[in-house]
């Protein structure tokens, strides 16, 4: 993994955009690891997510009344800290729509990465501050993640001590050598054809930080993609990892491999080795990703002690 560059910050007195927007509080131009300039406001106040990432990163690095509100979705595939009825007070417009959002006078948004240009840019002639968020696929890339989202929302302090914490838990986690012969296959299917997801994406991570290996990676596939019963078969992982459904409770994806008798010739689903984790938990793309890889190696861990006894 090649090493990113660090970030780096100049001060300035200029808006976020030469628009025709009106803002004139004062920004900063921060540098991210790929060189690109992007402006954000000296001391935020206001900000506004696009999704859970941006969310929780608001959550672990803000205080609540600097918070403005947050895509609806987002609350359901977050995991935030506090009550839940202070996040249930907060503005959640139903979409990411220009006109809510200029409603709740943001003075930075927190954008994802795969979010098409045409509303940002909008709010940047608005005078609005955008700042896209990469999706972590390597812990370098979720550290950068933490450092850039703190830099950007003057939280360095708060930034520094999250990496510590993540990095304490990564070697402990490092330090457990029972699970590293285990091939996990992140996999889904909702009727529609089956997904996984192999090297160079978050699940990539999440498996690797829980000390076991990527069973797609291993098979040589890249990215998100989809993957069909016959290389399912011919992959034979050890371990599914499973999403719940939306409201909690079952699998999907576990009761449509159930129903195939091809599938049930994978070890993974004839052994009933799967885990399943909460629909928050199992497409986390923030530092809660280290929760989720956790999560799936302690019940890695007692699944595998259970199948012993």
């Amino acid at each position: 993994m090649a090493r990113l560059l660090p970030f780096m910050i100049s001060l300035g007195l200029t808006a976020c955009s030469e628009g025709t927007g009106d803002s004139t509080a004062p920004t900063r131009t921060i540098t991210d690891e790929q060189g690109r300039e992007v402006q954000v406001p000296l001391h935020p106040t206001r900000v506004f997510a696009d999704s859970a990432t941006g969310f929780d990163l608001m959550v672990a690095l803000l205080e609540p009344d600097q918070i403005a509100g947050v895509v609806s979705t987002a609350l359901r595939y977050s995991l935030p800290t506090g009550s839940l009825e202070q996040w249930e007070s907060l503005p959640n417009p139903a979409g990411f729509h220009a006109a809510d959002i200029l409603a709740l006078d943001p003075d930075l948004v927190l954008l994802s990465d795969w979010r098409p240009p045409t509303v940002p840019n909008l709010l940047q002639r608005q005078g609005i501050c955008i700042l896209r968020l990469p999706t972590p696929t390597s812990y370098a890339g979720l550290t950068e993640l933490i450092r850039f989202s703190a830099e950007a929302l003057d939280a360095v302090d708060r930034g520094t001590e999250m990496i510590a914490d993540l990095n304490r838990r990564r070697e402990a986690l490092a330090n457990n050598s029972v699970l590293t012969e285990e091939r996990v296959l992140s996999y889904g299917n909702y009727g529609a054809g089956g997904s996984c997801a192999g090297e160079d994406t978050a699940y990539d991570l999440l498996i690797e930080l829980s000390g076991m290996q990527n069973a797609a990676a291993e098979f040589g596939l890249v990215g998100n993609g989809p993957l069909d019963l016959e290389q399912m078969l011919r992959m034979d992982p050890d371990l599914l990892l499973l999403s719940e459904a939306e409201n909690g409770g079952h699998s999907p994806t576990l009761e449509w491999l159930l129903s195939q008798s091809a599938a049930r010739q994978v070890r993974a689903v004839r052994e009933e080795r799967w885990v399943i984790l909460p629909v928050n938990l199992h497409s986390t793309s923030s530092h809660h990703i280290m929760d989720a890889a956790e999560t799936l190696a302690r019940k890695t861990r007692a699944l595998l002690k259970g199948k012993d006894s």
